[in-house]
């Protein structure tokens, strides 16, 4: 895979400097007990469903779930308390669905860096590359599959853009362009990428 067409979203960017700003540089340090410390977070394992709360700065999570569904939650709660503000039980439905979709991206770009996936020797074939990637972040095979699909459709995303660039640049005559119907579907296929991620 071609890695260097891989184009982080903002939210990724972020993320991915807040990490790396607080030393955590591969998987093997991304536990949530260290990512709750770099970000003075209190993480707090009790017999309760697993919530957060923004202002005390709190996660807590449900001591009898399993590992990697804790981390799952983690990663959701943890969006909430580093980017989110107000209660969701009085704040208005399209606000709080708004809230909950960034955590759930949140959560594929926190539970698997890209600056980490790429340093990996992640197999070639998906059926071990999916449990590769849940082993190696300690993650449900779901949450695997699914970051790897989003990581294979950014880069033949990038792919795709790099080719047509190169190919407008190598144009003979600066007035041949894509026809309208090409530029409109190269637009309509960017457009529902972005709409997945």
């Amino acid at each position: 895979m071609l890695f260097s067409y891989y184009q982080e979203t903002h939210l990724e960017q972020w993320i991915n400097s807040k990490y790396r700003s607080s030393g955590l540089l591969d998987a093997k340090q991304h536990d949530i007990e260290r990512i709750a410390e770099a970000f003075d977070i209190e993480l707090v394992y009790a017999a309760c469903p697993s919530f957060s709360d923004n202002e005390e700065r709190v996660i807590f999570l449900n001591k009898h779930m399993d590992d990697a569904k804790a981390r799952v939650i983690f990663f959701h709660e943890l969006c909430h308390v580093l980017r989110h503000s107000g209660d969701q039980r009085y704040m208005p439905s399209l606000f709080k669905h708004a809230q909950e979709t960034e955590a759930d991206h949140f959560v594929l770009y926190a539970a698997v860096p890209f600056y980490m996936f790429e340093k990996l020797p992640i197999p070639d074939h998906r059926s071990e590359a999916i449990p590769y990637l849940a082993d190696a972040f300690h993650i449900p095979l779901d949450l695997a599959e699914q970051r790897l699909d989003q990581i294979q459709r950014r880069v033949l995303q990038g792919s795709l853009i790099a080719a047509a660039q190169e190919a407008e640049r190598k144009q003979p005559e600066p007035e041949v362009r894509w026809s309208t119907e090409t530029q409109r579907i190269l637009s309509q296929l960017e457009e529902q990428l972005s709409k997945k991620e």
